[in-house]
């Protein structure tokens, strides 16, 4: 493995030099305050793809993904990035098949590709914290073979090259026309919100996050990567990423961590439960803060979803290093306050990366409890296949490091469409009127909810 450390320039500066490259992928820490994210990364030309739509097992897919993913191993540099080279991708909901034993969707699948990972040898890297650059290269080919230092010092040389030789966009995203169209409209969600409380008082579930579907016009690729650089000042979301896949392109304004793990094995999960609206007034916006923090509603939530963890993690770690160490605390975003939680382990040593995002994949913030259950719930109540939505993005390090989003306040670009999903969790105590507040809120800052079209009908 090869480094080279470069002066500091903004992941934004370098993205629109970048961005038309093949293979381009940026994980995105746009959090400004580092609450959230010390690390960026910029990733082009992959030397090896790696593709799944099926429902084959469990079995299957993990044996051809090791054997995919081991012909791009090598060691890495003590005390460099998390994240030096290895694979880059995202799983879909769809992908949710492989790990959740008996789901079957009812819908339509929302691209023929449910889960995508490359393989990049070489990677920019953004510390933000310490205001550095490096460029790192282990001179992997789509071979299988040894790393060649040869070739690292030329993909380096290549990389830098581009980066001063390339101009990139800076004009404000221009608008392409049609403004989002939202299903079900407000009536039909609040129907949807009662259905699940009646699963509920069934006794069928403790909770099911349900989501509303805006849809438009499919854009360019070039408007959605215009659009993704004004969002992402607008959102400042610490877990945000933007890719162009071979059926879809991602842009994702994720404040939420599904899972992280070191290469030590050290695991975090970081559930998002609980919403409230920032005021600009400093007064009103700390009260909007402790009336979160005291919400009995959001906090029944979040911790219902800490216990799912709990039990997701014990699949894969040593049982004793399960420990909840940060419990409803109250983070801020530009215009929103959420309740966050944090569970910790410590992976058993039979166990990799691939059994950890398997174990907790799909999330439970954005599922529900029990998960089986509440996804069947959302599957009947939803009107499509949720796609990249509430799939998650992120990477596996050479050294079985990983660090993966959940996809929420999305845009999956798709061929025929532009699909955004805004969800809320449905408890006994949910407040139908509340809940579509909430799902719209959430949906304000990336597609501008309160001008859609079904709005100005």
């Amino acid at each position: 493995m090869l480094r080279q450390d470069m002066p500091w320039q903004e992941p934004a500066e370098l993205a629109r030099k970048l961005h038309r490259q093949p293979g381009f992928v940026w994980l995105d820490s746009a959090d400004a305050g580092l609450h959230q994210g010390r690390y960026s990364y910029i990733a082009i030309n992959p030397v090896s793809r790696f593709q799944w739509g099926g429902r084959d097992s469990v079995a299957e897919f993990t044996a051809a993904f090791r054997n995919w993913r081991n012909q791009f191993q090598t060691d890495v540099i003590s005390g460099g990035a998390p994240f030096q080279g290895g694979v880059i991708g995202y799983a879909s909901y769809e992908a949710a098949g492989i790990w959740v034993r008996d789901f079957r969707s009812r819908h339509a699948s929302s691209c023929d590709v449910s889960l995508e990972f490359s393989a990049y040898d070489t990677v920019l890297a953004f510390d933000h914290q310490a205001q550095s650059l490096s460029v790192y290269a282990a001179g992997l080919t789509g071979r299988g073979y040894r790393p060649d230092p040869q070739l690292a010092r030329q993909n380096i040389t290549q990389l830098v090259a581009s980066i001063s030789d390339s101009d990139g966009p800076y004009g404000v995203c221009e608008d392409e026309g049609t403004d989002w169209s939202i299903f079900p409209e407000q009536a039909g969600y609040t129907e949807r919100v009662s259905a699940t409380r009646e699963a509920i008082l069934d006794g069928e579930i403790y909770q099911a996050n349900i989501a509303a579907l805006w849809t438009r016009r499919s854009r360019s690729a070039e408007h959605a990567f215009r659009e993704y650089l004004d969002l992402r000042n607008k959102t400042q979301a610490g877990f945000s990423a933007f890719g162009a896949f071979s059926n879809r392109t991602i842009a994702c304004l994720s404040p939420e961590r599904l899972v992280t793990m070191t290469s030590d094995g050290a695991v975090r999960a970081e559930p998002i439960k609980g919403t409230a609206r920032r005021s600009s007034d400093p007064y009103q916006d700390q009260k909007a803060a402790e009336t979160l923090a005291a919400s009995e509603k959001d906090r029944a939530e979040n911790i219902m979803i800490v216990d799912l963890l709990r039990n997701d993690l014990s699949r894969v770690c040593q049982p004793e290093s399960i420990r909840v160490s940060r419990l409803c605390s109250v983070e801020p975003l530009p215009n929103l306050f959420h309740l966050v939680s944090t569970i910790e382990g410590k992976l058993s040593p039979d166990k990799d990366a691939v059994d950890l995002l398997g174990a907790v994949f799909p999330g439970g913030s954005i599922t529900g409890a029990p998960k089986l259950r509440a996804m069947e719930i959302i599957d009947q109540l939803e009107p499509a296949a949720r796609g990249a939505f509430c799939g998650s993005f992120g990477y596996i390090s050479h050294d079985g490091a990983c660090d993966f989003n959940i996809m929420i306040r999305t845009i999956d670009h798709l061929p025929e469409e532009d699909r955004y999903w805004s969800g809320a969790g449905i408890t006994l105590l949910s407040d139908a009127a509340a809940e579509w507040d909430e799902v719209r809120l959430k949906a304000e800052r990336i597609i501008g909810a309160a001008r859609t079209a079904a709005d100005e009908a």
